[in-house]
């Protein structure tokens, strides 16, 4: 499906289902001055072509049982292509990047413990064939996740129209989920859009059990669902990751500030010298300074010491891109992770 056939409905479609994955087309149709059935043609149309999709994270509740580790990898020349894709078929592996610089790929995975990310470091990693060096920083706060950026498409009475009621979240003590719990989990991975009918089928459990333990899951925080898109159709097509140097006592502050950005799509604290990361989308790679500008002017306390444009995201939350941006297959989360209560 060629990019000129995505018009502003189909982009104000997405806009809604990032607001609210799981609503249903009627709860759509209004707001988008559709009818149902033409909402769900749309969405259908974008989902085959790989241009948009639903799909399932691990939420805020479950964000303190995992080491989250940021690798740089300088790879030999002619195997970064090899290294990518071995590391992308990875259940740890959440996002590779492919970056300008020395260190040409950028790895986020996800462990249970530091122990963990250590053998992970030693063993898969450091034997893996073409890896000529890597640095890699434990993330030690999230502030900003890239689940919160909007496409921007809705006009504020459209947004209204959609009827979204605010649902109570609550955190689940403990962190934990059962067998059922981490089918519903790899389902939703799969197609966060995915019908209680054929949840319920698939994971061997009854429809009204379906609903009230996806809605027990998301209200919890245990899993957050997302509404992604390929890049080149946001309108922000480029992207970049910064480094910065924070002092620790104004850490939580500029985050906080940073976070505000729209241009900022992720934002988070590392070990390191270079402790705090962003991740931003960008209209022309020729904006990036005056970005830059804006970031050191908002916040006097901040030095960006590196920066790199992102060429091609290989892998974003296990859902595998091609150069476009565009969804070709995806990586099923390892629930094993995820341990009984």
């Amino acid at each position: 499906m060629p990019h000129d056939s995505v018009d502003e409905k189909d982009l104000e479609l997405i806009h809604a289902l990032q607001l609210s994955p799981r609503a249903s087309w009627a709860q759509m149709a209004g707001a988008l001055a559709l009818d149902p059935v033409t909402v769900a043609r749309r969405w259908e149309r974008l989902a085959e072509a790989g241009l948009a999709w639903v799909t399932c994270v691990a939420g805020t509740a479950l964000h303190s049982e995992f080491c989250m580790v940021y690798i740089e990898i300088d790879c030999v020349p002619g195997r970064l292509d090899d290294i990518a894709t071995a590391l992308s078929a990875e259940p740890h592996v959440r996002y590779v990047h492919h970056l300008t610089g020395m260190y040409g790929l950028l790895v986020v995975a996800t462990l249970r413990t530091s122990a963990e990310v250590s053998a992970y470091l030693r063993g898969t990693l450091g034997q893996l064939s073409g890896v000529r060096a890597y640095r890699a920083e434990v993330r030690t706060m999230g502030y900003g996740e890239p689940s919160r950026w909007r496409l921007r498409s809705l006009e504020l009475s459209q947004r209204r129209a959609l009827g979204l009621a605010s649902t109570p979240s609550t955190t689940v003590g403990g962190a934990r989920m059962d067998a059922v719990d981490r089918k519903l989990f790899r389902l939703l991975h799969e197609d966060g859009r995915m019908s209680y009918t054929a949840i319920a089928d698939r994971a061997g459990i009854s429809e009204p059990t379906a609903r009230r333990r996806v809605k027990r899951l998301l209200t919890g925080r245990l899993l957050r669902l997302r509404c992604e898109m390929a890049q080149s159709l946001s309108g922000w097509p480029h992207s970049a990751v910064l480094w910065a140097s924070v002092a620790p006592q104004h850490m939580e502050s500029t985050a906080r500030s940073l976070t505000a950005l729209p241009d900022v799509r992720l934002c988070c604290a590392l070990t390191g010298e270079r402790n705090l990361l962003l991740m931003v989308w960008l209209r022309s790679l020729g904006n990036l300074p005056q970005l830059e500008a804006t970031i050191t002017e908002r916040c006097r306390n901040l030095s960006i010491v590196d920066r790199a444009a992102c060429l091609h995201t290989v892998n974003q939350m296990g859902r595998l891109l091609d150069s476009e941006g565009r969804s070709v297959g995806y990586v099923a989360p390892n629930v094993g992770d995820f341990l009984d209560a």
